[in-house]
């Protein structure tokens, strides 16, 4: 008996660990990759199935001013950045995403390029969308 509660235990402790890693506010999202933003910034490539919806995290500090532009043939993939808090279900590719995207960078807006300033610590959220069918394109991301 004292070994069974041991073993739980230890796998507990096991499935807490890498969350306390975590920045504040980071949800822990399986298949959403991070996007690491070197000085200079980051470059990613993929494709977006008509109808679906990449998403990717970005982890960002307060004030900093942000950078994201994408380029796909015919201009037919949009973003969303998605504020500290925003939710995501589902995997890259068909991701279902809520929460409140930052000013001027929400659906409505039909994104190909934005700048804004970072209004809080954490992670945000970028989504990839097509404007109609699928889509390829390069999403670029910097801290100015």
């Amino acid at each position: 008996m004292k070994n069974s509660r041991v073993k739980i235990v230890a796998a507990f402790l096991a499935f807490l660990l890498p969350l306390a890693a975590l920045p504040a506010g980071a949800q822990q999202l399986p298949d959403i990759p991070t996007i690491q933003v070197p000085a200079g910034g980051a470059t990613v490539t993929g494709q977006v199935a008509a109808n679906g919806r990449n998403a990717y995290y970005v982890s960002a500090n307060s004030l900093q001013a942000l950078s994201v532009a994408i380029a796909s043939p015919g201009n037919n993939a949009m973003f969303q950045v998605y504020n500290v808090g925003a939710s995501a279900t589902g995997a890259t590719g068909s991701a279902v995403v809520s929460g409140t995207t930052l000013t001027g960078a929400g659906t409505a807006d039909a994104s190909m390029a934005w700048i804004g300033v970072i209004p809080q610590t954490g992670m945000y959220l970028i989504a990839v969308d097509s404007k109609g069918g699928p889509a390829n394109y390069t999403l670029t991301v910097q801290f100015q």
